[in-house]
């Protein structure tokens, strides 16, 4: 029996259906398969002329109006947020942790301003990796002047250029440009001062900072450079500050779905059925509740030393998915643990994820059948490789291009 008569004998199962696999070989097989992998690709991929516009296919209708139901996501279901919220409080009792940047001896002002434009192109790109832009701002000052930046495509070019931001120019300058002018036309031309325009309040900021795609600040962008303001000592928040969430990304996606404070029925799709991210955006918005439930649930922890937003437990959460608990490499049993090597390459805060026997510090928290979970991708639904750009008719061929 070839897989593929398998795998459709896995579907009839579930359908309850009795399937006559023995019925199926040589060419009827092939014929089978013919039909079967056609109506699969009508549905999935193919938009028929009775569909309404917005769509590319049968499936993808279903699947807006569906995904969640399909998916039945459940936050903290039998307490894992507690659990997590336990060994944390393990680390911050006696360890103050905080975004590693090296802001030299620049003012507050200076600051905000290099993390405004860099925040801005945080994506596909590892700013906190890169050469310090603290010091790029040194010998460039005016690749972060509002006034001088917003009409001058050369200085944005030469930060992008450092940033190593080679992607995606369509859309990184005119968000230098237009994020400068935002700056220009409703701060005073000072990062600095969105804050204090804002009254600390912490939903206002955000909501402004996302107002328009043209600022380039997604919802995660914003609640990053927020957080930095507040890591590095530039911003302190009067209200709301309970909203600042974890960063959503894969890394503490995929430390939210091992540990289980996000689950699922079923392991998320790949992306090539998630037709325009309806499942992506579902798990981005409930990682961000997950790991605020984390931080509320971290309260009833008598004498607890939980940090004033969610968005202070982003550091060690991040770095965490990044070093030891990765897609195919992760420093829990069965598994070894880290080596001495290893561990003493890392920064003192980097250490801390893991625990005395070297293994990661979620280990005991993380069931068995988790531990291979892993994230979600995304695909863009505009642009030349876009669900958009890769919608068919009944005709065939078609569909995403590399």
């Amino acid at each position: 029996m070839s897989d593929f008569v398998k795998f459709l004998e896995k579907l009839a199962h579930h359908c309850s259906i009795k399937f006559n696999a023995d019925k199926f070989s040589g060419e009827d097989e092939y014929e089978l398969a013919a039909n079967v992998l056609n109506e699969i690709n009508k549905f999935l991929y193919q938009k028929k002329e009775t569909l309404p516009s917005e769509y590319i296919s049968e499936f993808h209708k279903y699947w807006e109006e569906n995904h969640e139901k399909v998916l039945s996501p459940k936050v903290n279901p039998n307490g894992e947020c507690l659990a997590v919220a336990k060994v944390l409080e393990n680390i911050y009792e006696s360890n103050i942790i905080k975004v590693q940047l090296d802001t030299l001896d620049l003012t507050k002002e200076e600051i905000a301003n290099v993390r405004f434009f860099t925040a801005i192109q945080d994506f596909n790109i590892d700013v906190h990796a890169r050469s310090n832009p603290f010091e790029f701002y040194k010998r460039h000052p005016d690749c972060f002047k509002p006034k001088k930046v917003k009409d001058n495509d050369l200085l944005v070019d030469e930060l992008l250029n450092f940033l190593g931001a080679q992607s995606q120019r369509d859309k990184r300058k005119p968000w230098m440009l237009n994020s400068a002018k935002l700056l220009v036309d409703k701060y005073d031309s000072s990062a600095y001062k969105i804050n204090e325009v804002h009254n600390g309040d912490v939903v206002e900021i955000v909501n402004a900072l996302t107002a328009e795609e043209r600022y380039g600040f997604s919802t995660k962008k914003a609640h990053m450079f927020l957080r930095d303001m507040a890591d590095l000592g530039v911003w302190k928040y009067q209200r709301n500050i309970e909203k600042l969430d974890v960063m959503s990304d894969k890394n503490t996606m995929r430390v939210a779905l091992r540990t289980g404070i996000l689950q699922f029925r079923i392991p998320l799709l790949a992306s090539f059925l998630d037709v325009f991210c309806y499942q992506y955006s579902m798990v981005d918005r409930l990682n961000r509740e997950a790991w605020r439930r984390v931080w509320k649930e971290w309260d009833k922890i008598s004498n607890n030393h939980r940090p004033p937003t969610p968005a202070s437990m982003d550091y060690l959460i991040f770095r965490l998915g990044k070093i030891a608990c990765r897609p195919n490499k992760r420093f829990c049993p069965p598994e070894k643990g880290v080596n001495e090597k290893k561990l003493e390459s890392l920064i003192p805060q980097d250490r801390l994820i893991f625990r005395v026997n070297r293994y990661c510090i979620f280990s005991d928290v993380c069931q068995l059948e988790r531990k291979i979970l892993n994230a979600p991708n995304s695909i863009s639904i505009e642009g030349r490789t876009g669900w958009k750009s890769g919608k068919t008719n009944e005709g065939g061929g078609g569909g995403i291009s590399s």
